[in-house]
């Protein structure tokens, strides 16, 4: 009997050890993630704040949000994980409420992906009708994608407060747990995660056939076949380790260690894969970089002079161009159009090149 209860004590305290680990280690993974996510998402935040063409496109919008949640999922991970690693004691109801900012950090960030999906197929599928629908329906699509981010985390929190004493609620917890561990929360966190999926593989079939109806997804075209397995090879690794972890499956370390490292990884290279790629951004970017760190220093201050003022003439043209093409394209639509005619032509235009 003493030896039943030896050994017993003894995995116990071994399988603590084990969770120990693993919450250090994602503590600070997430803040490498943090910081990595950090710069890319500023980069891409300025860029597009700095170009009016960028910021008059949905599917740039879509992705600096998706590059804030990616951000603010990974420093709330490294909150959630320090604290369990370190059994501070804090309050439950804290506790509940850093881990729910996470997972709509998280809900967030698929939900943004899914959009940008779809963004992309309605403008090279419909491009005379893309402008018109995201002029009616991009309020209504922001508030529903809110609404599905918040509603899972918030519901079941609230109904967790409900059901426990108070005492309980704001009692003092070193494991920082959370309320989001029932069957009902977890079946409704991979029916959400499975409708998303969904949408996404609907969107890319529909940009694959339109790709091929136009005759541009053919053998010589190796850009456009790595361009679609590098997103899809990035899509798998954002789901697949996501549905494992939101089963909450108990795995041994190594392997616990290996999915969160591969899911974390992924997370990191979403604005690269979804954003660096994208030809409009990086010829952007490649104008703001120089103004935003100044000229080359090491050329002396008449080299500084000549640069600025190519940068200067080179962004007037830039402008000029787009206030041309903008002029053109709004006496086809409409002026009030987010993105006209001759926008979604470009855009379909860009894909097809596939730079996506």
């Amino acid at each position: 009997m003493t030896n039943t209860s030896d050994e017993t004590g003894l995995a116990s305290s071994s399988l603590a050890e084990s969770n120990r680990i693993l919450e250090t280690v994602k503590a600070f993974v997430h803040f490498g993630a943090f910081i990595v996510t950090g710069l890319f998402t500023c980069l891409i935040i300025a860029t597009v704040r700095h170009s009016q063409e960028l910021r008059q496109n949905p599917r740039y919008i879509l992705l600096c949000q998706h590059c804030v949640c990616v951000c603010g999922f990974n420093i709330m991970g490294a909150a959630v994980h320090s604290l369990r690693s370190l059994r501070w004691p804090i309050s439950r109801i804290t506790c509940w409420i850093l881990f729910d900012l996470q997972v709509v950090m998280a809900r967030g960030l698929m939900i943004t992906l899914t959009l940008m999906s779809i963004s992309t197929c309605l403008s090279i599928c419909m491009p005379l009708r893309y402008p018109l629908l995201v002029q009616r329906f991009h309020r209504w699509v922001m508030l529903v994608a809110c609404v599905l981010a918040l509603l899972n985390p918030v519901v079941f929190t609230i109904l967790a407060c409900v059901r426990s004493p108070w005492d309980h609620v704001v009692g003092l917890d070193t494991e920082c747990s959370t309320a989001l561990e029932g069957m009902a929360c977890i079946a409704s966190a991979l029916a959400l995660l499975l409708l998303l999926v969904l949408l996404i593989i609907a969107s890319y079939v529909a940009i694959y056939l339109e790709g091929r109806r136009a005759g541009h997804f053919t053998r010589s075209n190796s850009k456009g076949r790595r361009t679609i397995l590098i997103h899809s090879l990035q899509i798998n690794l954002h789901l697949l380790p996501s549905v494992i972890i939101i089963s909450r499956h108990k795995e041994t370390l190594p392997v616990a260690l290996t999915i969160f490292v591969i899911f974390s990884f992924a997370q990191s290279l979403s604005p690269v894969v979804f954003g660096l790629r994208c030809k409009e951004l990086y010829k952007e970017m490649l104008h703001f970089l120089p103004m935003f760190w100044g000229t080359c220093n090491a050329c002396g201050h008449i080299g500084s002079m000549d640069n600025s003022s190519t940068g200067t003439i080179t962004s007037a043209e830039t402008g000029a161009s787009i206030e041309t093409n903008t002029s053109t394209c709004m006496a086809t639509i409409s002026p009030s159009a987010i993105i006209t005619e001759c926008e979604g032509e470009k855009e379909r235009l860009g894909f097809l090149e596939l730079t996506v």
